[in-house]
């Protein structure tokens, strides 16, 4: 899988984490840990390691002037902590939106430097 793959679908499952949490935030459940939360969590987290090192050694061969490579790091941590606070309606809303935007901000700006 090619590092713009990865970071197609690590997009996509924060986009998904966030729908997750505004549908928890709606509905108040509690979600099943084992079942739903842990699988999710799971996943997410070896997206975002994927990405992370394939990222990383992007940045080290093409240097960029406007991405770095602790965006990256911090990047994917804040893709990790959305992964695992998405079913969690009393999660902070602020921060975790805070959190999911700023990872699909620098994965935006890295699919960019990706096509260029």
């Amino acid at each position: 899988m090619s590092l713009y793959e990865k970071t197609v679908k690590l997009s996509k499952l924060i986009v998904r984490a966030k729908a997750i949490y505004e549908a928890q935030r709606e509905s108040k459940e509690e979600a099943d840990f084992f079942g739903t939360v842990k699988p999710f969590a799971d996943e997410v987290d070896a997206a975002a390691d994927l990405w992370e090192q394939e990222a990383l050694l992007f940045l080290q061969e093409h240097p960029q002037k406007y991405l770095h490579a602790a965006q990256i790091v911090q990047a994917a941590d804040n893709a990790r902590r959305v992964g695992a606070y998405a079913h969690f309606f009393d999660t902070g809303k602020a921060k975790f939106i805070q959190s999911a935007d700023s990872a699909l901000y620098v994965l935006e700006s890295l699919d960019n430097c990706i096509k260029e």
